[in-house]
Formats: structure tokens, C-alpha cells, sequence
């Protein structure tokens, strides 16, 4: 019997597909971590336990001044990110993302991604740029830039092409966070860029995660990356466009399901067994049962948030949190502290409705009042929290959303992606989400954490009193 068991066990693995087993694997994850100078208070602050700070928390809290120096450095996302699309042996880059305002990536773009090399390049970026001058005066600028007339004059000239995506007939944000570049001289060779940050100051000066993942075009993960771009390109339109163009009059959120799902199935490879690929809103709920099945099980939860509004989420966290053989951590952007403590008219009371409190401030960076009250559950369930001082004057953030599985019976896991952890990032945004089991990929992201709660995050006792900005 214990033969046949182990036979069994052997053919089983035989048939487990890595993401390793592809030509070309190279898998690199860089974390922000921005360098940036301590900068003081104009006078001492007190915190709740009564200590006098003098500063924020250095390399937590930035200014713009900051970014230089982290655009120069070889171990940033910043440096690697204009490493690729600066090479020669591109033939063609697809990008994906809620916001692309980088002055600097956007320039590099323009003069030696298309103007020099001719790179077939094409943009989706969230329709809502289209609202924002600042950030549709790039894109223009982008969409403007032409290859150098001798690629004209051979005929074979490559202009960029720019989609603008979501907020339409059901769907949400164009959340994506993709770059997809395949190669000149290996036609079945590319590299997949995924990460939690847009193309902004998320390139240096917020706290990020950035996965540069070389692999082959016949890997799934490869494919179903080819699905979300096709997706939402040609797939995620209005029912009156559809009519246009003699399809059926589905919402652009059905559409765009029905053509991922379709997609899919036509995949004829194997899904690998160590990087799962979940595509929103086709499997928003699917992901968020595999978080909350996988907080169950483990012994060791690590959060990162920016927002956390997610109620099955907040509902495992606090179960894990009672349970006397599970150790919760989590790290958020003070954004959320800050969206509760401003709104405190009392020792024992806050009010964050400006109908009743005629000072409130419900909103405090991109967080909601609501999300402070949804920490403070955790820490009563038992969860340690910590904070991330960050600059909330200049939108500089702990932008990281990712979870850390420590397994007694299985591999140890991440989950992390472009969506935060909200209902709408897990049913109506464009999201692409990652489950990877990939050891030497958790280890990283294990001694990241480690560094962020010791040496970065701040205890909610160690707080300053008050929201106030060096």
C-alpha cells in the first residue's frame, strides 16, 4: 500500500508544471525601499505614549527631492524598469495602468523606446485620465512621439498607439499594472513586469513591490497576460460600441468576461503550479476565496495594505487574530490612522460625518474613516498593527497590498498584484492578482516584511499626536 502511495505521489509531481521549467526564466523582485533624507518637525511633537519626536521615521516619509538619487540607483524598480525598455532587442512593449505620469519613464519612452528603436508600443490607461490635464498632457506627449524618419523612409515605421479603459457599463478602474515586452532576436522569449504601484512616483518614492519575470510565450502565465491586454483593448466596451462593431449588446463588464473565459480555455498549456494568474472581474471572487481559505490554514499571516475596505477579508483577519496558534501582522499606510484620529472630539469618540462634526475630515489621502474603524477591529481580535509614516501632503504612500502565508503542511505563499484589498478590486476593476509558491520569491518578500515592520513601521502607541508634516 505504501508503494502504491508513493508511486502515486511520483506521477502526481510528474505532472506539476513549474513556471522554472520555461526557456528564458529569470524572476527578480525589487522593493522600492526609497532612500530619503530625515526631515524634522519645526518643533517636537509628542506621541501618544508621551515620548518628544523630533522627525519622521527616516526612509518612510519623502519629499520630491528625494527621487533623484533613487531614479540612479542599480537595485531600484526606477533604474531596472529603464533598463528594459531602453534595449535594443525589444520588439514590442504593452503597458497596462491606472495612472502613467512619470515624466522620466515617459521621456525614455518617447526617445529611445520609439523614436530610436522603433518599438511596436501601446498604452491602456484608465479613462479618468482623460480628466486630469497634468497626466492626459503626457499621454498626449506620448501618443505624439513618432519613430526617427529613417524608419518612415524604410516603411516600417512603429507610432504608439493609446487605449483608454474601464469606468464604463459595469466595469470599474482600469487597475492593471502590466508591462508585457517581447524580444527581437527570441520570438517566443518575453519579459512580464507586474507590481502594486502605477507609473508615477511609484518608480521610487512610494513603498512598492516590482516583479520582473522573463519566461516564454508558451508558458500559461505568459498567455493569460495576452488574454487581460486582447481583453481589454478589444473586449471591455459599452453596449452601444459593441453595436457599432456588430457584436452582441453585452455590457463591456460581460464582454469582457466572456472573452477571458473564451481565451482561457483556447490556453492548450497547463497552468503552472507555482504562480496562479487571477484576472478581475472574471475571478475577484475566486481570489479572495484563496486569500481567505489561506488565512484559515496558515500559522503566520504577514498583511502590507494601503486600503482595506474588504469585509470577508477584515472577517478572516479578525478570526486569525482570536486564534491562539496564529501569529497577524500588519502594516498600513497611516493615511488610514490619520482617517480616524483627525475626527476625535473626544478621549473616547470619534465623529468623521461632517453633517455632525462640522470639522471633519472623512477622507485622508486616498483612505476612508471607515478603514480606521476596520484596523481597530484587528487590534482587538488581536492583530499587531503598524503604521507607515508617509508624506500625505505630496500623495507619497505605503502602496503595497500583499499577504504572506507561513504553512505548516504546505508550501509557504504570496499573494500580492495591482488591486487593493476593496470589494471593487475584487468584482469590478480591471485587476491582475498573483498566487506564487516560488520559495526563493517568498523569501524575499519575507525578509522585506521583516525590515518594514523593524525597522520602518511604527506601533500605533508610538504615533504622533498629531497629523502634523515636517
Amino acid at each position: 500500500m505504501k508503494s502504491l502511495i508513493f508511486s502515486l505521489l511520483i506521477i502526481s509531481n510528474a505532472f506539476a508544471v513549474s513556471i522554472k521549467d520555461y526557456p528564458y526564466y529569470n524572476y527578480d523582485v525589487f522593493f522600492t525601499n526609497p532612500d530619503c533624507k530625515e526631515y524634522f518637525y519645526d518643533e517636537p511633537v509628542q506621541s501618544f505614549n508621551g515620548e518628544e519626536l523630533i522627525s519622521k521615521p527616516k526612509n518612510v516619509y519623502c519629499k520630491r527631492a528625494d527621487a533623484k538619487k533613487n531614479e540612479l540607483r542599480e537595485d531600484s524598480p526606477h533604474y531596472q524598469l529603464k533598463k528594459l525598455i531602453s534595449s535594443n532587442d525589444i520588439n514590442k512593449i504593452s503597458m497596462a495602468y491606472l495612472s502613467f505620469s512619470n515624466s522620466d519613464i515617459i521621456e525614455t519612452l518617447c526617445e529611445t523606446t520609439i523614436k530610436k528603436n522603433n518599438v511596436k508600443f501601446n498604452l491602456i490607461v484608465d479613462k479618468g485620465s482623460k480628466k486630469d490635464s497634468s497626466k492626459l498632457k503626457k499621454i498626449n506627449y506620448l501618443k505624439n512621439c513618432k519613430p526617427a524618419k529613417k524608419y518612415y523612409d524604410a516603411g516600417i515605421a512603429n507610432e504608439p498607439e493609446i487605449f483608454f479603459r474601464g469606468q464604463v457599463s459595469g466595469l470599474g478602474y482600469a487597475h492593471n499594472k502590466i508591462i508585457f515586452a517581447t524580444y527581437k532576436s527570441l520570438s517566443d522569449k518575453v519579459t512580464i513586469v507586474f507590481s502594486s504601484a502605477n507609473m508615477s512616483s511609484g518608480t521610487t518614492l512610494h513603498h512598492e513591490n516590482w516583479h520582473f519575470l522573463t519566461t516564454s510565450l508558451n508558458s500559461y502565465l505568459a498567455q493569460g497576460h495576452q488574454c487581460i491586454l486582447e481583453g481589454m483593448k478589444n473586449h471591455a466596451k459599452s453596449i452601444r460600441a459593441n453595436q457599432r462593431l456588430g457584436r452582441e449588446r453585452k455590457t463591456a463588464i460581460e464582454n469582457f468576461k466572456a472573452y477571458i473565459n473564451l481565451c482561457r480555455e483556447q490556453i492548450e498549456t497547463k497552468e503552472e503550479d507555482d504562480i496562479k494568474l487571477f484576472i478581475v472581474p472574471s475571478d475577484g471572487k475566486k481570489a479572495m476565496n484563496n486569500i481567505v481559505s489561506s488565512i484559515g490554514k496558515a500559522k503566520k499571516i504577514s498583511v502590507a495594505v494601503h486600503r482595506f475596505t474588504h469585509p470577508d477579508l477584515k472577517d478572516a483577519l479578525q478570526k486569525a487574530g482570536k486564534n491562539k496558534n496564529q501569529d497577524v501582522r500588519f502594516v498600513a499606510d497611516d493615511d488610514i490612522f490619520w482617517a480616524g484620529e483627525v475626527n476625535r472630539v473626544s478621549s473616547n469618540y470619534i465623529q468623521c460625518s461632517p453633517t455632525r462634526n462640522p470639522q471633519a475630515r472623512p477622507v485622508i489621502g486616498a483612505n476612508m474613516c471607515n478603514e480606521y474603524f476596520n484596523v481597530q477591529s484587528l487590534i482587538y481580535k488581536g492583530v499587531e498593527v503598524k503604521y507607515m509614516q508617509t508624506n500625505q501632503n505630496l500623495f507619497l504612500l505605503h502602496h503595497n497590498k500583499y499577504i504572506i502565508f507561513d504553512f505548516e503542511k504546505e508550501q509557504d505563499a504570496v499573494h500580492c498584484g495591482a488591486g487593493n484589498f476593496t470589494q471593487a478590486a475584487f468584482s469590478k476593476n480591471f485587476e491582475n492578482y498573483y498566487y506564487i509558491t516560488i520559495p526563493e520569491i517568498v523569501e524575499e518578500f519575507k525578509q522585506q516584511y521583516d525590515h518594514v515592520w523593524n525597522d520602518l513601521a511604527t506601533k500605533q502607541q508610538d504615533m504622533p499626536k498629531k497629523m502634523v508634516m515636517p
